[in-house]
């Protein structure tokens, strides 16, 4: 339920086993997580298993139905959210690479883990439903998912024999990208991007003005709008309302915070507005949004 900031600090799993699976519900409602463009030096398998999930990874979007499966390098700026206004729900598993690689530097590191961890190979993003291997593949997730969420006695080898035959499976299907200077153009527009995203996060409460936001990404006007519809499929200005309700969300579940002082505290200065747009997003007003969140238990682990 909890917004996911662009650039996620937090670690998953702890020092000695660098991993998290995450269970994300998108269905519109209370319990609904946003979960906004953002990047993590992590690596995240994806796994659809409750109706359908809109990824976007990069400034690629992708409709993925139940049993739909993807696997994102570390650093790929990516979001996800509900396709309608159905059932949405997957599972995350977020790793550290360094969980697999080995302190000898042995052929399967060699060979295999540090091409990856150079970004000299890429994961493929999300994977064609027809494609062989997408139902094996869905299968092993969902076991790595299930082992770390129940934690049984050895689920910790059951988890990296898990990881590293998903990763024996990509490359046997030839899965892997190689770094080429398309997808280091592709990189440098995500890291302009990134850095605008990042200048709209931290001055939420201004007033944002498209000129700030062009000179960020150091474009004229017309050349940002374009640049940024492009890359979020949406309008700049429709973009930082998304991210200003989303902080509202997080910011209802404190019950001595008045919706009012919410709605100003996020650049809203008038609360119909505030409203208005509220509701837009999260199909109630902040007022049924925080009764939601007060007398219901949350029935996920928010990212």
């Amino acid at each position: 339920m909890e917004a996911v900031h662009l650039l996620e600090h937090r670690q998953h799993g702890d020092r000695t086993f660098h991993i998290q699976a995450y269970h994300v519900v998108l269905t519109p409602g209370p319990y609904q997580q946003t979960v906004n463009l953002h990047w993590h030096s992590e690596t995240e398998f994806i796994l659809v298993t409750r109706g359908s999930v809109c990824l976007q990874v990069g400034s690629h979007r992708h409709l993925l139905s139940e049993g739909g499966v993807a696997f994102l390098s570390g650093g790929e700026l990516h979001s996800m959210a509900a396709a309608g206004t159905g059932p949405s729900e997957c599972k995350a598993v977020v790793f550290g690479l360094d969980l697999l690689e080995s302190p000898a530097n042995d052929r399967v590191q060699q060979a295999y883990l540090s091409p990856l961890v150079a970004g000299k190979l890429r994961l493929p993003g999300a994977m064609q439903h027809a494609h062989p291997v997408r139902e094996y593949l869905a299968m092993r997730v969902g076991e790595i998912a299930e082992a770390l969420e129940q934690q049984p006695l050895g689920y910790e080898l059951a988890v990296k024999a898990g990881l590293y035959d998903v990763f024996a499976q990509l490359f046997r299907a030839h899965l892997l990208v190689e770094a080429s200077s398309g997808r280091e153009i592709d990189h440098r527009r995500a890291d302009t991007l990134k850095s605008v995203l990042t200048y709209i996060d931290s001055h939420l409460s201004d007033k944002l003005r498209l000129a700030d936001l062009a000179r960020v990404a150091n474009m004229s006007e017309g050349h940002f709008c374009r640049f940024f519809k492009e890359m979020t499929h949406r309008k700049p200005m429709q973009y930082v309302n998304e991210r200003r309700v989303a902080r509202a969300a997080d910011l209802l579940k404190d019950p001595n915070r008045s919706i009012t002082a919410i709605g100003m505290e996020l650049g809203f200065h008038d609360v119909s507005y505030f409203i208005k747009v509220f509701r837009s997003y999260k199909h109630c007003t902040p007022l049924a949004y925080r009764k939601a969140l007060l007398t219901r238990s949350p029935r996920s682990e928010a990212r």
